[in-house]
Order: structure tokens, then C-alpha cells, then sequence
């Protein structure tokens, strides 16, 4: 990424990185569900997910050193980081460690029973072929008994919070029309 981000462009960098993490989510959603969804890879789509919300950080972390200064900006990111919740703190730098959704990190695979894709009529022509198939979920190792899509939204609202609160804070160096993040 380079380093001389321009002030009046770093509400619209943070947002596309937000907007295409919302993107990754959709899909997330779309694999999570009990149906054939073969067109989506659940590893692919969290790998994505993560490299753009780390991205928000990123972005902030290299606007807020050349604005702001090496020592401000790390002091504004320790406050920041200590007003989170034991939760969120510990969500907060699990999305920042590099290796958090690379495949096979932290995930494990739950099978399922789905019925068959009745677009896919190969199956239908075989003797003996059943009505379903095997899927498998992809779920935290931390949190099995949730969709990988709930655990990555509560991830995508801490990096949103995250944006706001860095663009709110360092408003000064921003021209007066990007001051605010949605």
C-alpha cells in the first residue's frame, strides 16, 4: 500500500475496503446455508474477508503515522484498543494477526446433508444415486455452534467502529467533506 494516501482519499479507501468486505460476507452467508452451493469456497471467501478488514487497519495505521506521527497514532490505537470489551479486544487482534482466516487457521469443517442441486442432473441418471449430498460448513474452531458468517459480521461492525472512530478522531487532518464515515 502506499504511503502518501491523500487526505481527501482516506473515507473512500477505508469504505471500498469495508464495501468489499460486506461483499465477502454476503458470500459467506450464501455458503452457510443447507443447500448445494458448489460455486462458493467457504476458505477462499474468509481469506478475502480478512485481508480487507485488515486492510481498514492498515490504511488507518499508515495515514494516521504520516499525518499524525508514529507516537500519536500509537497512543490513539492503544486507547482505542483498551476501550473495547474482553470480546472485542480479543476479536480486535485476532483480525490483526496476518494468519486469521488463511486457510485451514482456526476453522474446522462440519459436515452436513443437503438435498442436491436440481439444476445438477448427472446425479439423477446414476442407479442408485440419492437426493443428497455432503456439504461442509466451515466454522471457527472457537465458536462451533455458530455460522462463520455471524462470527465475520460481529468482525465487520468492530472494523466499521473502528474506521468511524479513527476518521471522528483524526478529523483534523481531513478536508471538512470526508470528516464522516456511515
Amino acid at each position: 500500500m502506499s504511503t502518501s494516501l491523500r487526505p481527501d482519499n482516506l473515507r473512500a479507501a477505508l469504505d471500498a475496503k469495508l464495501a468489499a468486505a460486506l461483499n465477502r460476507l454476503v458470500e459467506l452467508r450464501e455458503a452457510d446455508q443447507p443447500r448445494a452451493t458448489l460455486h462458493l469456497s467457504p476458505r477462499e471467501i474468509l481469506g478475502e474477508f480478512f485481508h480487507y478488514l485488515r486492510e481498514v487497519y492498515r490504511i488507518a495505521d499508515t495515514f494516521g503515522r504520516s499525518e499524525a506521527g508514529e507516537l500519536q497514532f500509537n497512543a490513539w490505537s492503544e486507547q482505542w484498543t483498551a476501550r473495547l470489551n474482553d470480546i472485542d479486544r480479543v476479536l480486535w487482534k485476532r483480525l490483526r494477526d496476518d494468519r486469521t482466516g488463511k486457510q485451514g487457521a482456526d476453522l474446522i469443517g462440519v459436515d452436513i446433508s443437503v438435498p442436491s442441486d436440481p439444476a445438477v442432473t448427472i446425479r439423477e441418471s446414476l442407479p442408485g444415486a440419492g437426493t443428497a449430498v455432503r456439504k461442509q460448513l466451515i466454522r471457527f474452531a472457537a465458536y462451533p455452534n455458530r455460522a462463520a458468517s455471524d462470527v465475520c459480521e460481529h468482525h465487520l461492525e468492530l472494523a466499521k467502529r473502528f474506521a468511524q472512530d479513527f476518521v471522528r478522531d483524526h478529523a483534523r487532518f481531513l478536508p471538512q467533506d470526508v470528516r464522516t464515515v456511515d
